[in-house]
């Protein structure tokens, strides 16, 4: 019976002591994506953000934070029937990120910068014909990038947080159908890159320090 009182007691120590290096918290918010390549522009696709994190300190102004979450990316271009426009595409990408972010403190701001990694969970494409396939070029199991955020702490556990992310590598070896824009295809016209606006709202067990 004693070795089960002190063993819970050990288990409440090493908890508090966890508690105390790393702050965890939830991840909620909306994503608007495009595709680069794809022959369309603009943040035109919505999608949803939904998952976790966990934080650090490395000293007192920086921390690195890695977080995982379910994201919904694409592309979607609206038909304008009022001005001749009946071309329509949209483009449903489903992963699961997990991005890596090393944070400057100042003052209510966190400034961010870090990369991700995503994996491939499916997608549905359909344009004014209705659904199509990705034939002999599928979307690649993963997707890697980069990122540039900031945030701001509403409250002491209430967190906005507003991120640009891009693909650094292709996510479809595709042809490119829109060779003048973007300049990962300027540079190397190698196919698809995912690119994505997120607004998020976090909420942080613990204290901001």
């Amino acid at each position: 019976m004693k070795k089960i009182f002190f063993l819970f007691i050990f288990c409440g120590m090493m908890n508090s002591s966890f508690s105390q290096v790393f702050k965890a918290g939830i991840i909620i918010g909306i994503s608007g994506s495009q595709v680069e390549g794809d022959g369309y522009s603009g943040y035109n696709k919505l999608g949803f953000i939904a998952g976790g994190f966990t934080n650090t300190h490395l000293s007192e102004k920086f921390t690195t934070q890695l977080e995982i979450y379910y994201i919904n990316k694409g592309s979607q271009k609206n038909p304008r029937p009022d001005a001749g426009d009946f071309d329509s595409f949209k483009l449903n990408i489903n992963y699961i990120d997990i991005p890596l972010a090393l944070r400057y403190h100042y003052k209510s701001f966190i400034f961010e910068g870090g990369i991700y990694g995503s994996a491939f969970l499916g997608y549905s494409m359909s344009d004014k014909y209705g659904e199509r396939n990705t034939g002999d070029y599928p979307f690649k199991s993963y997707d890697a990038g980069g990122f540039l955020g900031f945030n701001y702490i509403i409250k002491d556990r209430l967190i906005f947080n507003l991120r640009s992310k891009n693909s650094l590598l292709p996510v479809r070896d595709f042809q490119t159908l829109d060779q003048q824009v973007g300049i990962l295809n300027k540079l190397f016209n190698r196919g698809w890159y995912n690119l994505d606006l997120n607004f998020t709202i976090r909420y942080q067990f613990g204290k901001n320090e």
